[in-house]
């Protein structure tokens, strides 16, 4: 099975944007982002969310190693979901960035949607000597 060079850089994108989601996660937890001081209502909640969001983007990009529809499908929404949610908030210079790094790789994933979508063959039982 053939794997597109796009793929590798489809997973390492979705790997970047974990990371990214990472670091916004240690950044609140650490009280530095001034939306969320320590103390505030939402501030663990936040960190949490964060939290979540790398462990599940992490999961999907290890999921994509190989033709997965599930994994593709989930990869897709979670990815557009998060462009969506990101263009309802304010929208400045880190928010562009954020949304570029999370489009790239929702690009790449529709233009190499048959790659993730082929259908699985079935490994060949042997053959019984008679």
């Amino acid at each position: 099975m053939n794997e597109p060079r796009s793929l590798r850089l489809t997973r390492l994108m979705i790997y970047l944007n974990a990371l990214l989601w990472l670091l916004f996660a240690l950044i609140i937890g650490a009280g530095a982002h001034p939306s969320y001081p320590i103390g505030s209502a939402y501030h663990l909640l936040m960190a949490l969310a964060a939290l979540m969001g790398t462990a599940f983007l992490f999961a999907l990009a290890w999921l994509l190693r190989k033709p997965n529809p599930l994994a593709y499908w989930a990869s897709v929404a979670v990815l557009a979901v998060t462009i969506l949610m990101a263009l309802f908030d304010e929208v400045g210079p880190a928010d562009l960035a954020f949304i570029l790094t999370t489009l790239l790789p929702l690009a790449f994933l529709i233009k190499n949607r048959s790659w993730y979508l082929q259908p699985s063959v079935p490994a060949e039982k042997p053959k019984r000597a008679a």
